[in-house]
């Protein structure tokens, strides 16, 4: 039964995938310069708003997201269980097309990347520094009585200069940003007299916030007053434009890839999902007739 659910759900998936080729072949690509409002398709070089830097391996970049899992075997089943994640999709960037640079906020986006780091321990396996101190610092526990945990952590980023595609809704907006460090610096200041605030920040309780904790504390603080901001501004006298997703519309898609290989891989992942999953929902659907004596 578990295998016809899944090849039901890999074959509408499918039909999703087909789908996001299709707009992306249907929209013309836009000069920054000569852009519209609406649904757009933008291609340029990515260019940092914010210095921001990735939790994993310190890479400067203009987005980020990770994951960490943990490896679980219970009885006879096993599986990857998330053990915390996280993302830069809170902070805007710049793309810079030649005619001009368009703010991109990456908030609720489809990312479509490589991943551009991974690492996988066991219980004998030498873990980077760079990982014993994200874990240390978020808290994390990765040793157990035999050795190390089996744990995956995996890291996406796009840097800056990076070619960079973003389908996305040209809104008008105001140019808040030009404003939002001093908020967020404001706000950072106001919460550092916050002893609540400042107890949450220190995830392992140790009495001392290390940079990485203070780094998540950072992070989720910056992604409520973008928010705020962007609530304050949405019925102002509108005249900059920013590209983000529109509410009610669904296509919102970034990646560091080639329009060409974005249409390539969502063509691939098409088929595989409507005839691969068709066919493995049907051929389950066929034992099930089988094994009830229809057949």
């Amino acid at each position: 039964m578990a295998f016809f659910c899944f090849g039901v759900w890999s074959f509408f998936w499918g039909f999703k995938r087909l789908r996001r080729k299709r707009l992306i072949e249907n929209i013309p690509t836009s000069t920054i310069r000569g852009i519209a409002l609406g649904l757009v398709e933008i291609i340029g070089k990515a260019k940092r708003k914010t210095p921001i830097q990735s939790p994993l391996t310190k890479t400067d970049c203009v987005l980020y997201r990770y994951t960490v899992e943990r490896y679980e075997q219970r009885g006879k089943s096993s599986r990857w269980v998330m053990v915390t994640q996280g993302n830069s999709f809170y902070c805007p960037f710049l793309v810079d097309d030649g005619t001009g640079q368009m703010l991109v906020l990456p908030k609720d986006a489809e990312m479509i990347l490589p991943i551009d780091y991974e690492f996988v321990t066991g219980w004998f396996a030498t873990i980077p520094q760079n990982l014993i101190e994200f874990m240390q610092g978020n808290g994390i526990s990765y040793q157990g009585f035999l050795g190390n945990y089996k744990m995956r952590f995996r890291e996406w980023y796009i840097t800056e200069y990076d070619d960079v595609y973003v389908l996305g809704t040209a809104n008008k907006t105001n140019d808040f940003t030009n404003n939002h460090q001093e908020n967020l610096l404001k706000r950072l200041s106001e919460l550092k007299k916050d002893t609540t605030f400042m107890s949450q920040a220190d995830k392992n309780q140790d009495g001392n916030i290390s940079q990485e904790e203070w780094d998540a504390a950072v992070s989720k603080v910056e992604q409520e007053v973008l928010e705020k901001e962007l609530e304050e501004n949405k019925n102002n006298d509108l005249t900059d434009v920013i590209i983000s997703k529109a509410e009610g519309e669904k296509s919102f898609i970034i990646s560091d890839q080639s329009q060409k290989d974005l249409r390539h891989k969502l063509g691939m992942q098409a088929a595989t999902g409507v005839f691969g999953g068709g066919v493995l929902a049907l051929f389950m659907l066929y034992l099930l007739l089988v094994s009830l004596g229809i057949f």
